[in-house]
């Protein structure tokens, strides 16, 4: 084993006991962790019963704010339709079409990076428009 590689080895080693007894000082008495007991009580299926509750409210956050977002882009709203485009894609469910349509606001407001960036996340989520449109940009730019 490298010397350096070593010495990190130790040095980790080091910084989880010391943690470990900082725990203990801290609740005067010894750090428990995990055991199966914990899976045999019930308490796993209450975790994968609130974990599939929380998809699911991702999944109308989601379907909420694209629709806003589509909404505001039909209104021309610009700032609203990159706000709700930033909540729907906070939700971690990506659509190309949502990051074309922010980057077409984004281009609209003069934000022309931005508007790049966006549309070259839409064409690799699969937007119909976003490469066309990349496209039509960078010929903008280079325009200028």
């Amino acid at each position: 084993m490298k010397k350096g590689i070593k010495k990190k080895c130790v040095l980790m080693m080091a910084m989880a006991c010391m943690a470990s007894m900082k725990s203990w000082a801290q609740y005067d008495g010894p750090v428990i962790f995990p055991t199966t007991e914990l899976y045999d009580s019930g308490a796993m299926n209450a975790y994968v019963r609130a974990l599939a509750e929380t998809a699911s409210r991702r999944k109308e956050n989601y379907e909420f704010f694209a629709d806003k977002a589509f909404e505001a882009f039909h209104d021309r709203q610009w700032w609203d339709v990159v706000s709700y485009v930033g909540h729907a894609l906070d939700t971690k469910y990506y659509d190309g079409e949502l990051y074309y349509i922010r980057g077409y606001a984004y281009e609209e407001l003069g934000m022309l990076n931005a508007a790049k960036k966006d549309y070259r996340k839409g064409v690799r989520y699969g937007s119909r428009y976003a490469a066309e449109a990349l496209a039509e940009l960078k010929e903008k730019m280079k325009r200028k």
